[in-house]
């Protein structure tokens, strides 16, 4: 005898009933079973979900991607970047095989080099494995376990880190072929960010994607969101740094350059914490990095008025350019105190004790009021 207590829709309320000495069980809808061409003895899968839910997944759609493959058509008239925001777009969106049509003649010879030159600079995993005058599929050949979150995020930290250092290097040498190179990096940087978030709008639609990346739940997405999109802003400010250093003409006064120094090392010292305390979930240091974020505005009050009574380090526009230079490392310090707060944000339920309030005094306190 199957129990439906009640029905309405695609929801259906089962009571779960207990067969022999240990085994429950649970009645389906002959219906969805119709629905779903599922018959007796076929397998499924049951997940245990982190908000305590269970999906029951059949077999034979659990190895398949619902977002596998697409196809968007090109017209003539279309721009290279046009076209290269909607390479984009797509595989943000999650698909792993995306083909490019032309609706109808060929496909110009430079959308061809736009798709490429999107391919090679900002798509992770991707290769063209289809190329035809009316047609180009791009396929993701790398899967969630090759690369996690985790490490992606590392390496954007690390490669951003990275593109300052060079950036303040080419400050104090005037070398301009190496903050040349520091524009240049920005490119990876913008991969990696592409990548993660692409990963993150498929495990707020998968919870099996969720549990592969080790996100304990699709509130995390929104941290790591929020990281991400502040470590790509850290490698903007140090193209920043590179761009407003190519005008200048003269190099900084060596106790410019110290004052200067000593920001970027707190800013960066600041942006390493509120990573480590990110990736390890470390709310007690992630709350350290705000507080000591919150310093950068007054060294950055010190340098500017050392750099005003000095007022020898290139003329006026030198002067305004060093100052611009100082909000991009100040910008760097607030980036790394979004990031603290993304740690805190998801880590804050592992702090404090969370009690459950019972439905009759929910009941009671609403009578009250």
């Amino acid at each position: 005898m199957v129990i439906s207590l009640s029905s309405h829709g695609n929801n259906e309320v089962r009571r779960i009933q207990f067969t022999g000495r240990s085994t429950y069980i649970l009645s389906l809808p002959k219906k969805w079973m119709s629905e779903m061409n599922l018959k007796a003895g076929d397998l499924v899968n049951i997940v245990r979900d982190s908000n305590h839910s269970l999906s029951i997944i059949p077999n034979s759609l659990r190895s398949s991607d619902s977002l596998n493959e697409a196809t968007a058509l090109i017209t003539q008239a279309e721009s290279e970047n046009s076209l290269k925001r909607k390479v984009i777009s797509m595989y943000l969106a999650g698909y792993n095989i995306m083909h490019l049509k032309a609706k109808s003649g060929r496909i110009s010879p430079l959308q061809r080099d736009a798709i490429r030159e999107v391919i090679r600079r900002n798509l992770v995993g991707t290769e063209i494995i289809a190329d035809s005058s009316e047609n180009i599929t791009v396929q993701v050949l790398l899967t969630l376990p090759e690369l996690s979150v985790n490490t992606a995020v590392r390496r954007m930290f690390l490669i951003a880190t990275a593109m300052h250092k060079d950036a303040m290097s080419a400050l104090a040498e005037l070398n301009h072929e190496l903050a040349e190179a520091v524009i240049k990096s920005d490119d990876e940087v913008d991969r990696f960010s592409l990548y993660i978030l692409r990963n993150l709008v498929m495990a707020t639609q998968n919870e099996r994607a969720l549990q592969e990346m080790g996100l304990k739940g699709t509130a995390d997405c929104l941290s790591y969101r929020v990281a991400v999109k502040s470590i790509e802003r850290v490698a903007d400010h140090a193209v920043g740094i590179s761009s407003k250093h190519l005008r200048l003409n003269q190099k900084v006064t060596k106790d410019a350059f110290d004052k200067i120094q000593k920001m970027s090392q707190f800013s960066l010292s600041v942006l390493s914490d509120s990573v480590e305390a990110f990736l390890r979930r470390d709310y007690v240091l992630a709350d350290s990095v705000v507080n000591k974020a919150e310093e950068m505005r007054n060294l950055e009050a010190d340098v500017i008025s050392f750099l005003d009574r000095q007022n020898g380090i290139g003329g006026r526009s030198a002067n305004v350019d060093i100052k611009i230079i100082l909000e991009d490392i100040r910008r760097t310090a607030e980036h790394a105190s979004d990031i603290a707060e993304a740690a805190m944000n998801q880590t804050i339920r592992e702090v404090i004790q969370v009690r459950a309030v019972p439905q009759r005094e929910k009941e009671k306190d609403t009578t009250v009021a």
